[in-house]
């Protein structure tokens, strides 16, 4: 792996709750009609997991399948403030490195890109709210 956020010196945040997941509010539909629903995981150390499930599975797999070591996705992260910066492996397609940032807000994560690289505006991408489901340790 070649992270480049974990050679940043990582900074814990009272923002993260790193014994919970965050669970996308947003909901994508599959072809079939199944819902998919993403999430993310921030440990204390500065690692992080992402991942994703159906719907209809939800309960089971955010309560059982969801840790460093099973995780589908594995990243870092750090903080600076209330912002978040993370770096995480995506191993579809040949693979690729997404970069992404947030704004930590009590128990939310406000994810933002950058939608037009002319003038640098950003727009919020996706939001994360603090789950019941904990993440699981190693």
């Amino acid at each position: 792996p070649k992270f480049s956020i974990q050679k940043e010196t990582f900074k814990a945040n009272e923002l993260i709750n790193s014994r919970s997941l965050y669970v996308t509010t947003k909901r994508f539909v599959n072809y079939d009609g199944k819902i998919i629903i993403g999430y993310m995981g921030f440990y204390p150390d500065g690692r992080m997991i992402v991942d994703d499930t159906w719907e209809k599975e939800m309960n089971q797999t955010l309560n059982e399948i969801n840790s460093f070591n099973t995780a589908t996705s594995i990243g870092y992260y750090t903080t600076n403030g209330n912002r978040i910066k993370m770096e995480y492996f995506l191993p579809f397609g040949g693979g690729q490195y997404l970069t992404r940032e947030g704004i930590l807000k009590k128990d939310t994560i406000i994810l933002i890109e950058e939608v037009s690289r002319l003038f640098r505006e950003k727009a919020r991408s996706d939001t994360l709210v603090k789950s019941n489901y904990p993440l699981q340790d190693d």
